[in-house]
């Protein structure tokens, strides 16, 4: 008798609920499909940070539109996130100062050991939309590289992004 192989979404129920409630705090817009190993999808917020947003940031960069996909192995793997629009071109995939991996994918942990099984998705979904920022600034020619530790926490670059986005409105 053969038994069929069950998903981590199907032996941990209550993870499921927590990983929708806690995606959807921070990007109420994602879908939740239950295929295979599951996966979200749909756009991120545009500034979903706790320090204010510059002024007209819309007027710098489109919400990124991602696949969020999770593995058999979640939650002692971490789900990848993958852009679907804007797509980073080829010519950045796989250069660590620009955090596109080959496949397209996004590197948004420096080390194995900055996921654990108690990690949250929202908390990649954070460093994605920082990654399209950095997109976006590097696309304006305002930075020539991605910043090492993103901007999720670190203003770095919040002068930069308002300084950028007058020009780009000027």
């Amino acid at each position: 008798m053969t038994v069929a192989a069950r998903t981590w979404w199907e032996d941990d129920p209550a993870r499921l609920q927590q990983e929708i409630s806690d995606v959807q705090a921070v990007a109420p817009l994602l879908n939740w499909t239950a295929e295979s190993a599951g996966r979200f999808e749909g756009p991120l917020p545009l500034w979903p940070f706790s320090r204010p947003a510059p002024k007209n940031i819309s007027d710098l960069l489109d919400p990124l539109v991602v696949r969020v996909e999770y593995s058999h192995a979640f939650p002692a793997a971490p789900p990848q996130v993958l852009p679907l629009a804007p797509q980073p071109v080829p010519t950045l995939r796989g250069f660590t100062q620009f955090h596109v991996l080959p496949s397209g994918r996004l590197c948004l942990l420096r080390d194995a050991d900055q996921w654990y099984p108690w990690s949250k998705t929202s908390e990649l979904l954070l460093k994605a939309s920082g990654w399209a920022i950095e997109l976006a600034l590097l696309e304006a020619r305002a930075i020539t590289q991605m910043s090492v530790n993103g901007i999720v926490n670190d203003a770095i670059h919040d002068e930069l992004i308002a300084a950028t986005i007058q020009v780009l409105d000027s």
